[in-house]
C-alpha cells in the first residue's frame, strides 16, 4: 500500500510491521475560541462581527507571501457581498476548528490552503449573512427576500441598517445549519479582485513580522549550535564573552550554549568569543558524496518497496535504455532568519514567531519545558518565507527553553549561517529511470528511486500532537520508522503520472542514513519532475520525435495534462525560438495543478543564459488571478536558482555552505522573461503556491541539450 502524508493524518492510523495505532479526534471538548468576545456576533471561528459592525477575519493559514491573506478575505467577502479590503484580517491563535480537514492538524502546506478553505470560509461567512438577514427582516419587518447585503449594511428598498444595528438581534438567533452558497456566475470578486490586501503595509514596513516583535525587557539569544548533526557540547569557555558589553549570561541549553545580551549584536560578537568543544554525535565522518555513492550501490543491490505498476510486464519489449539522475539537498533560505520571542511565567508559556504549524509547535513546546498543551499559546505573526522550513518547530522550542532557563523574555534570533547550517533540507536522491525502445515505439517506462525519507522524521511531529501527550516520545519515532519506506514525497511525480505505456513501474529504496529532512517548495516534485521530464525528453530524441508531440502521443485525449501543454506550446511558439536561443519544454501535475514551462536559452561563452520562460497553469478557479500569476512568476524563480546554483554539501557530518557568497540566489540581471497563461476554469480551486516549481529544472535541463548537446542528469546545471 502507498501511505500519503495525508491519507496517514486523515486515517489516524500507521500502519507498517504488522502495529496499527489509531485515534479519535471527535470526542474532544472544544475549547473557547482564543479571539471570543461576548460582545460580538461569531457563529463560528473562522468570522466574527464587532459591536461595531467590523467584519473580522481570522486568518487561520500562515501569510508567507503567496497570498493566502488576500484569498481568504476575498471568498469571505463574497458572501458577505462586501469589498474585501473591509475586511479586517487577524492572526489566528490555534483551535481545533483550524484544523485542516486533510493534515488534521492546524497547518500551512501542500498548496492546500485555498483548496480546503474554499468551502469552509465561504460557509462561515453565508452562516454570518444569512443571520443578518433574518435579523433585518425581524427589525424591518420585512421578508428576507426583499433584502440584500451590500458593504457591511443590509439593504432594502426604503434604504440601509447597518451591522451593528443588527447585532443584538443576531446574537439570538440559532446559527443555521445549512447555508446556500453564491452560484459562480454571481460572483463578484472571486475570479476578480487582484489587490493584495497585505501589500501596502509590507512595503511601508508597518506589517508586524515574527522577528519584528517587541517585549518590555525582552534579552536577546544567540545560540552555538554544533557544526556537526546531532552533536552536542562537551564543554565551554565564555569567561571572555561574559566580559562584553550587554551580555546578561551564557549557560548550555539542550546541548547548545545560549548566549544572552541586550541587543543582537552584543549578543553574537560575544558568542564569536565562546571556546566549545563539541561532541561530534552519530553523523561525524559522513558526507554528501559519500550518500551520493551509497545511493548508486543501493541501485543495483536492492530491489526496495514497489509503488506501482501497471500494465504486464511481458509488454516491455526491445531493448533497454537507461539513465541515472541525482540531485543535492536543497536549504529554504527564507528572507527573513528563524527567530521567536518567548516568555515562560509559572502558569504558561506564551511565543511570538512567524510559523507555518502552531499546532505541532505546540505540542513540542509542552513535551520540552513541562507545560501541558493548553499551556502554551503562539501569536503567528507574518512570515518572511517559508516554503515549508516554519513547519518545523525547533526554533520556538529553542526559544521557550532559552526563556525558562534564563526566566527572563528571550528573542532567539538566527544568523543567515545559522539557518543555512541548521536546515531541514530538501533530500537528496537518485533515480534510475529506464524504457524499453522497440523499434521506435516505447514499451515500458519505469523508475527505481533511492532517498531518504521525509515522512519517517517527520510523522513523530504529528503523532505527537494527535495522540495523548502522556505517551512517551520514543513511541513517535518509532511509529516514523514505519511509516519511512512507504514515504509518497519520494515517488509523488514519478508514479501515478498521466503518460500512457503499455507497462509502467516506479519502486522505492530508502536510504537510512541522513542529515535532517524537511519539505522544500513542492516536495518530492521538485526533484522527481526532473527525472521524469528530463527522460521523456531523452525518449523523444531517442525515437526522432519532436519532444511535445511526443508528450502528447502519451497523454489520453482528455488528460488535463494535455490542454496545458498545448496552451504553453503555442504561446512560446515552439519551434521557432529566436535565432541563437533553443527551447526546452516540461509539464507536470502537483497538488492538483497542472503546470507546463517552456524555456528559452542559449550559450554564451560556455554559460548558460536564459531568456524567457512561458508558463501555462491549470489550478481550477482563481480566486485572484493576479496572485496566480505571481506565484507562477515567483516558483518560476524558485526553481531556476535551484536549477542553476543550489547546492548543499556535506563534510564530517556538517553543511559546508554558510551565506549567500556560496549559496548563491539568482540575480535581477539573470531572471528571464516570464509570461504566465491560464487555463479558465470553473471548478473548485487547487494548488498554487508551489506547482510553478517543478516543471522548471527539467524543461531548462532540456533546453540547454538542444542549444549544447549536452544531457545534464545532475543538478545543478553544470556544463562540462
Amino acid at each position: 500500500m502507498t501511505l500519503s502524508r495525508r491519507s496517514f493524518i486523515k486515517s489516524g492510523a500507521v500502519l507498517g510491521g504488522g502495529l496499527a495505532i489509531g485515534f479519535n479526534l471527535s470526542g474532544c471538548a472544544k475549547p473557547e475560541y482564543p479571539h471570543f468576545s461576548a460582545t460580538d456576533l461569531q457563529p463560528n471561528a473562522f468570522l466574527q462581527i464587532s459591536p461595531n459592525g467590523d467584519v473580522i477575519l481570522q486568518l487561520h493559514k500562515s501569510e508567507m507571501g503567496q497570498g493566502v491573506y488576500t484569498g481568504m478575505a476575498t471568498m469571505a467577502a463574497e458572501e458577505l457581498n462586501m469589498e474585501p479590503s473591509l475586511i479586517t484580517v487577524q492572526q489566528a491563535e490555534f483551535h481545533p476548528d483550524f484544523r485542516d480537514p486533510e493534515f488534521y492538524v492546524m497547518i500551512t502546506g501542500g498548496s492546500s490552503s485555498i483548496k480546503l478553505s474554499y468551502s469552509i470560509v465561504r460557509e462561515a461567512a453565508a452562516t454570518i449573512a444569512a443571520m443578518l438577514k433574518t435579523a433585518a427582516a425581524q427589525h424591518l419587518s420585512l421578508a428576507e427576500s426583499a433584502l440584500t447585503l451590500k458593504n457591511g449594511s443590509v439593504v432594502y428598498a426604503g434604504g440601509e441598517v447597518t451591522f451593528a444595528t443588527l447585532l443584538p438581534i443576531a446574537r439570538g438567533l440559532p446559527t443555521p445549519t445549512e447555508v446556500k452558497l453564491k452560484s459562480p456566475q454571481d460572483f463578484q470578486y472571486i475570479g476578480r479582485h487582484n489587490q493584495r490586501l497585505d501589500a501596502l503595509a509590507k512595503v511601508t514596513g508597518k506589517s508586524d513580522f515574527g522577528i519584528d516583535v517587541q517585549y518590555p525587557d525582552a534579552l536577546t539569544a544567540v545560540l552555538l549550535r554544533c557544526p556537526q548533526f546531532g552533536g552536542k557540547v562537551k564543554r565551554f569557555d565564555a569567561s571572555e564573552a561574559l566580559t562584553k558589553s550587554g551580555v546578561t549570561s551564557v549557560f548550555e541549553v539542550d546541548g547548545a550554549v545560549a548566549v544572552l545580551a541586550n541587543s543582537y549584536w552584543q549578543a553574537r560578537q560575544a558568542a564569536n568569543v565562546v571556546d566549545v568543544v563539541w561532541d561530534k554525535g552519530p553523523l561525524a565522518g559522513v558526507s554528501s558524496k559519500a550518500l551520493r555513492e551509497e545511493r548508486h550501490r543501493l541501485l543495483g543491490s536492492e530491489e526496495g518497496k514497489n509503488v506501482e505498476e501497471k500494465g504486464e510486464a511481458s509488454a516491455a519489449t526491445g531493448e533497454l535504455f537507461e539513465a541515472v539522475y541525482d540531485v543535492p539537498y536543497l536549504a529554504h533560505a527564507t528572507m527573513e532568519p528563524m527567530n521567536a520571542l518567548a516568555v515562560v511565567t509559572k502558569t504558561g508559556v506564551e511565543i511570538w514567531t512567524g510559523n507555518q504549524s502552531p499546532d505541532i509547535a505546540m505540542s513540542e513546546i509542552a513535551d520540552a519545558t513541562g507545560f501541558k498543551r493548553e499551556q502554551v499559546r503562539i501569536h503567528n505573526q507574518m512570515l518572511g518565507g517559508g516554503f515549508g522550513r516554519r513547519i518545523m518547530p525547533d526554533y520556538l522550542v529553542e526559544a521557550a527553553r532559552v526563556a525558562q532557563l534564563s526566566g527572563k523574555p528571550v528573542r532567539v534570533v538566527w544568523s543567515r549561517e545559522d539557518d543555512m547550517r541548521g536546515d531541514f533540507y530538501r533530500p537528496n536522491s537518485t533515480v534510475a529511470m529506464s524504457a524499453m525502445i522497440d523499434n521506435a515505439t516505447v514499451t515500458s517506462l519505469q523508475a527505481k528511486i533511492v532517498a531518504p525519507s521525509i515522512i519517517g522524521s517527520f510523522v513523530q511531529y504529528v503523532t505527537n500532537t494527535l495522540l495523548p501527550q502522556w505517551l512517551p516520545n520514543g513511541l513517535h519515532k518509532k511509529i516514523g520508522g514505519l511509516a519511512s519506506d512507504t514515504d509518497p514525497a519520494a515517488s509523488e511525480g514519478l508514479a501515478h503520472s498521466d503518460y500512457e505505456f503499455p507497462y509502467m513501474r516506479t519502486d522505492y529504496v530508502e536510504q537510512k542514513t541522513t542529515v535532517p529532512l524537511g519539505y522544500w517548495r513542492s516536495v518530492g516534485h521538485s526533484q522527481n519532475a526532473f527525472f521524469m521530464e528530463s527522460f521523456i525528453d531523452e525518449l523523444a530524441h531517442r525515437t526522432a520525435q519532436d519532444p511535445v508531440a511526443f508528450r502528447l502521443a502519451h497523454l489520453a485525449k482528455d488528460s488535463r495534462r494535455r490542454k496545458v501543454l498545448e496552451l504553453a506550446a503555442s504561446k512560446a511558439n515552439w519551434g521557432n525560438p529566436p535565432a541563437g536561443q533553443f527551447q526546452g519544454v516540461a509539464v507536470h501535475e502537483s497538488f492538483s495543478t497542472v503546470t507546463a514551462q517552456v524555456v528559452n536559452v542559449s550559450i554564451v561563452d560556455g554559460k548558460i543564459k536564459v531568456h524567457k520562460v512561458v508558463c501555462a497553469v491549470e489550478c481550477g478557479m482563481a480566486i485572484n488571478p493576479d496572485i496566480v500569476t505571481m506565484q507562477m512568476e515567483s516558483g518560476i524563480v524558485f526553481g531556476l536558482t535551484a536549477a542553476l546554483k543550489g547546492e548543499i554539501t556535506v563534510e564530517d557530518g556538517a553543511v559546508q555552505q554558510s551565506n549567500f557568497h556560496d549559496y548563491e540566489m539568482l540575480r535581477m540581471n539573470e531572471s528571464p522573461d516570464i509570461e504566465v497563461y491560464r487555463v479558465d476554469s470553473a471548478n473548485a480551486p487547487t494548488g498554487v503556491g508551489e506547482p510553478g516549481v517543478p516543471p522548471l529544472a527539467p524543461a531548462l535541463a532540456n533546453a540547454v541539450f538542444a542549444a549544447s548537446g549536452q544531457r545534464l542528469r545532475q543538478l545543478p546545471l553544470r556544463l562540462g
